[in-house]
């Protein structure tokens, strides 16, 4: 890690025998979080003090972490045994808040809304379900648009938190609002791009 301000100033990050899967910077830009291989546990290294702090068996090395919009929390993705769960951490001291079970086959990815009252729990690409729970924990809907066929490739929030887009291997991308977690459009992707222009 280099400074940009000061030329001086660098650090490195090791995670030694266990191996470094992914990097990522928290929000506040001074911690890096290092997920190891084999999803054995996210180091989350203070570059002011030189803290550490451990959060062992998360899912994925990538996938299934995602901050509040304010920087100040973190909800993580893990699978313990054989049921997924999203855990809640505060940002200032890295401590759990509250975990909650979520009703998903195999939880891909989780998306926090950008106004931080809702989490995005996207399921196994083998079907189309995306659950969404309130910061808190409560299930606020599930979202099923078919059944027997691949799901969500992507999602992503409006940046004021009232519309959700899905995009999905049907080739099709489908808002819903945050009111009544209900379908508001539905937009299909054309075989051929030039005749969309």
């Amino acid at each position: 890690v280099w400074s940009v301000s000061n030329a001086e100033w660098h650090c490195k990050v090791d995670e030694g025998p266990v191996g470094l899967a992914h990097a990522r910077w928290s929000p506040d830009g001074r911690h890096v979080l290092a997920a190891a291989d084999f999803n054995l546990r996210i180091t989350i290294w203070s570059l002011l003090d030189r803290s550490v702090y451990y959060i062992r068996y998360p899912k994925f090395a990538r996938e299934g972490l995602d901050f509040s919009a304010d920087g100040r929390q973190m909800a993580l993705a893990e699978r313990r045994d054989f049921h997924d769960s999203v855990n809640i951490f505060e940002c200032d001291g890295w401590t759990p808040v509250r975990a909650f079970a979520v009703a998903t086959q195999d939880l891909a990815d989780l998306k926090w809304s950008p106004d931080g009252s809702v989490i995005c729990c996207v399921d196994t690409v083998l079907q189309y379900q995306v659950l969404l729970y309130s910061a808190a924990g409560k299930h606020l809907q599930t979202y099923r648009p078919y059944e027997h066929a691949l799901g969500v490739k992507s999602v992503s929030w409006c940046p004021d938190g009232r519309f959700l887009a899905l995009g999905s291997y049907d080739e099709r991308a489908r808002i819903l609002n945050n009111v009544t977690w209900e379908r508001l459009a539905e937009c299909e992707h054309p075989a051929d791009v030039g005749q969309a222009l």
